[in-house]
């Protein structure tokens, strides 16, 4: 599944798709959806599986800025849970 929402947690969009397509192509088809709704994003954060070539389409296709927010290592090493 593939939730955006805004920097409120209010809920923009949800995509469900099988579990066979990787993250960063399911991601692509929901910022498409985005676009073609007319939805102007500034930046949009994104956990560790949108990485890579998902970044770099995101900003050729669709001029989206991702910016990729992972855990804290060292907080993962205590397990600790702190929410991002």
């Amino acid at each position: 599944r593939h939730v955006v929402v805004d920097k409120n947690g209010f809920l923009i969009a949800v995509m469900v798709c099988v579990a066979n397509i990787h993250d960063s192509k399911a991601g692509l088809l929901l910022l498409r959806m985005l676009n073609e709704g007319l939805m102007k994003f500034k930046c949009i954060l994104a956990d560790a599986g949108y990485r890579g070539e998902f970044i770099e389409k995101a900003d050729k296709l669709y001029s989206y800025m991702i910016k990729v927010v992972s855990r804290d290592k060292e907080k993962l090493a205590k397990k600790e849970f702190k929410p991002v």
